[in-house]
């Protein structure tokens, strides 16, 4: 919109030059003033038709720039502490906590696979004995690949929580792992002891809803039984629903078994992925519900985003990552325009 209004500014500018200009070459008495009328009436009357025929709302403009801006200068800011930090550690790369805080910087900024490394090197520093690392090394694997969490990756969150049992990043993903394999008993036992511990309201809030839908809808009072069942089930403040489709053009692309990746991204906010739900291609078409419960990042909620970026990729590599080749699609939902149905996401791009 900035172009529009600077070659506007230099049409109007030519436009008063061509009629002003020869009033004032030919020197009578009348035509300077005609020529002063001439050049405040054209810029005039081009602002008044403008308002009159075009629907661009500037007020909204000029609101949303200020945020835009802020985000920008956040996401610089991040950026560049992450490159001093890289440089520190370029002339101390046994410092075990500047590691640690380098993985947690890069999974901020969406780079979950340098992240693992990251940890790693921290973990290189501890002589393998740094839970933190540990744990980090952990968690940005879960972000690369959420089904990761069942393997491997899950038998060191069960590690770290025998070492140390009331280790709260422990507790956590061990009770998602717990659920992921069928424990729910054991989830209830890991996100209660975590309350224990007195986690952040947002983090408290998080965990109070997982162990209500953990008891289900019969131990709820009567009153709250009535909400949960009067409650919309798009965009409520713990679930957005989707309905995922491919088009008919890339349907020969998609390959069966390739892994579904449905990702929630707070549009607000960059940074990594708030919820992920993992699924076959084979699958599709399928409607699903994103709730709490695949929420990646401890401390937030659905409830808690405004906008939010819904993208659904079929990784045809198998790589969480996306790599040329992958198709995908995209959909935007705003808690405050509510749809009365899923928010249809058509897979119709492909990863260039």
């Amino acid at each position: 919109m900035t172009l529009f209004a600077a070659i506007a500014v230099l049409f109007t500018a030519l436009s008063i030059g061509l009629v002003v200009w020869p009033l004032l070459r030919s020197g009578t008495g009348t035509h300077p003033l005609a020529a002063t009328l001439t050049a405040l009436a054209i810029p005039a009357a081009v602002v008044l038709i403008y308002l009159l025929v075009s629907e661009y709302d500037w007020r909204e403009s000029a609101a949303a720039a200020p945020a835009q801006s802020a985000v920008s200068a956040e996401a610089r800011s991040m950026e560049e502490a992450v490159a001093s930090l890289e440089r520190r550690l370029k002339d101390a790369p046994a410092d075990e906590e500047g590691w640690i805080l380098l993985g947690s910087s890069y999974l901020r900024l969406n780079r979950p696979a340098e992240a693992v490394t990251a940890y790693q090197r921290a973990l290189d520093a501890s002589g393998g004995r740094s839970v933190d690392a540990r744990l980090g090394v952990a968690e940005a694997r879960i972000v690369l690949d959420p089904g990761s969490l069942t393997g491997p990756v899950g038998d060191e969150i069960e590690a770290v929580l025998k070492a140390e049992p009331r280790n709260p990043k422990g507790l956590w993903y061990g009770g998602r792992l717990s659920l992921a394999r069928g424990q729910p008993a054991v989830a209830r036992e890991r996100w209660t002891a975590l309350l224990e511990l007195s986690p952040p309201e947002r983090v408290r809030q998080i965990i109070e809803t997982q162990l209500a839908e953990l008891d289900g809808p019969a131990t709820a009072s009567p009153s709250a039984q009535v909400a949960a069942q009067s409650a919309p089930a798009v965009g409520s403040g713990s679930s957005i629903s989707v309905m995922v489709s491919v088009s008919d053009t890339l349907r020969a692309q998609v390959s069966p078994s390739a892994p579904l990746f449905v990702f929630v991204r707070d549009a607000e906010n960059p940074g990594p992925p708030l919820a992920v739900i993992r699924r076959k291609a084979q699958e599709l078409p399928v409607t699903l519900q994103i709730s709490d419960a695949d929420i990646m990042l401890p401390g937030r909620t659905l409830a808690s985003v405004a906008t939010a970026t819904l993208v659904a990729r079929i990784a045809n590599g198998g790589d969480p990552i996306a790599k040329p080749g992958d198709v995908y699609g995209e959909a935007s939902w705003q808690r405050a325009t509510v749809p009365g149905g899923p928010v249809a996401i058509v897979i119709d791009r492909v990863v260039r």
